[in-house]
């Protein structure tokens, strides 16, 4: 009897089937869902292992003053025209922004109204270009300060969902994926739609253009390479998925002279992939090889590049390794809260202890580490808030906070330069630059511009 009744159980899976093709998305538009079957790329050599960055509970939360006539070395400024990405570049890391440098208001927006996409905001000749919760792409001119051009690609039934929207300009094309799983490409010229096609499961991660393809991956971790002129699929790669969702989202950066893409995924696998030959030359894994299923959430920063050296830093440790051989530099115990900053010589953390310190980058040695609130006992603040951005600007570490503050930093010894709040009404966005600015958007969803 019992036989049978497996038998029966195995006839029965075998015969149900699962339409992909319908639901919601059967209705949703005339753009079909493409083919989610899985078109490997070559794996090659690659090599692949576990990375322990679990290993010690001790976390660094020291204070350290920097050696006596030490030598410095910062890395020129770089002026930034536009802001066509998310991070600024491909390799998610400028060391040091240009600008005027006089932390002064020079402009001030009206409210602009419908603004939700702030986490996602792209600057380009001078406009601003987001969405609202509805889905409606607009952008929004600085110099008339009003909108120029809006577009809403979704349907009405699709009205009630709020979306979720990334996105990268190249060449006067705006290329957006969202959380329905839409990819489409607008021409801000000539302000049409040239393609779209619906893959049916919801994107998540930045965008990242070169050579005619752009990458994006898939809440189920699923990379994607996609022509650019058509929107058709050029080949995708399934990695290890998550059950469990947490803030980090699954994080691309390029390296063009080395032809590498580098696919970090919300399972802690971080995969190197040469663009051009489609072969893996190594995976590393940096969540906890002893833990089991998929219960433990993996929480890290975005993976950043200069000059062959990588940075990882999640809860437990930043760590650096050679792009190009995978060998480990050092691993340093920190839980870094945001995007580390690279430079050619250092690396710059803020932890969640609010310690700034300034990492070498040969040896991972502590060259000085500071207490962010203890540098300020002489400060009259209120509500200081929380750091939501630290760039190096004109050879200063600039400390942004929630709460609208302005913190700036000596780059060569942490010492306490500047502080002011800029923003009564606090900071909602990241920080961007064009020019000789930097901007921003309040928490009244107006656009401030500084000089």
């Amino acid at each position: 009897m019992k036989r049978f009744i497996i038998i029966f159980i195995i006839i029965t899976l075998t015969s149900c089937s699962f339409d992909s093709k319908t639901g919601i998305w059967k209705d949703a538009s005339n753009f079909p869902i493409e083919n989610q079957d899985v078109i490997s790329i070559e794996s090659g050599d690659s090599k692949n292992r576990y990375e322990e960055v679990f290993t010690r509970d001790f976390i660094y939360s020291e204070e350290k003053n920097p050696l006596l006539n030490s030598s410095f070395e910062m890395d020129t400024p770089f002026q930034i025209e536009n802001w066509l990405q998310k991070y600024g570049t491909e390799s998610n890391n400028i060391s040091n922004f240009s600008y005027n440098g006089n932390k002064t208001l020079v402009s001030k927006s009206l409210k602009v109204k419908g603004l939700s996409g702030i986490r996602d905001i792209l600057f380009y000749n001078n406009n601003l270009i987001s969405y609202n919760r509805k889905g409606k792409i607009f952008v929004y001119s600085l110099l008339l300060k009003k909108r120029i051009y809006e577009y809403n690609f979704y349907k009405k039934k699709f009205k009630k969902i709020n979306k979720n929207i990334s996105f990268l300009i190249n060449e006067d094309v705006l290329y957006a994926s969202d959380n329905l799983g839409y990819l489409y490409a607008i021409d801000l010229v000539k302000k049409s739609l040239i393609w779209a096609k619906n893959y049916g499961i919801p994107f998540r991660s930045n965008l990242k253009f070169v050579n005619q393809q752009l990458f994006v991956a898939n809440q189920d971790n699923v990379l994607y390479s996609i022509n650019t002129k058509t929107g058709e699929k050029n080949w995708q790669y399934a990695t290890s998925g998550t059950f469990l969702k947490s803030d980090f989202k699954n994080n691309i950066a390029l390296d063009k002279n080395t032809n590498t893409l580098l696919f970090y995924n919300t399972s802690g696998e971080l995969y190197s992939i040469n663009y051009l030959s489609k072969k893996f030359n190594w995976v590393l894994n940096f969540k906890n090889s002893s833990s089991a299923g998929d219960t433990d959430l993996f929480i890290s920063n975005p993976v950043i590049l200069k000059n062959n050296n990588m940075i990882i830093s999640t809860e437990k440790a930043v760590l650096s390794y050679n792009l190009l051989s995978v060998s480990k530099n050092w691993s340093f115990p920190s839980d870094s809260i945001l995007k580390p900053i690279l430079t050619t010589n250092y690396t710059y953390i803020i932890s969640k202890k609010n310690f700034l310190i300034c990492l070498e980058n040969k040896s991972g040695e502590v060259l000085w580490s500071k207490n962010i609130y203890k540098s300020l006992q002489d400060k009259k603040t209120k509500n200081l808030g929380n750091f939501i951005d630290i760039q190096i600007v004109n050879s200063e570490l600039n400390l942004f906070t929630d709460a609208g503050y302005l913190l700036s930093f000596s780059s060569k010894n942490g010492n306490l330069d500047f502080i002011k709040k800029i923003s009564k009404n606090g900071i909602k966005s990241e920080i961007f630059f064009s020019k000789n600015n930097f901007l921003l958007v309040d928490k009244k969803k107006r656009l401030l511009k500084f000089n």
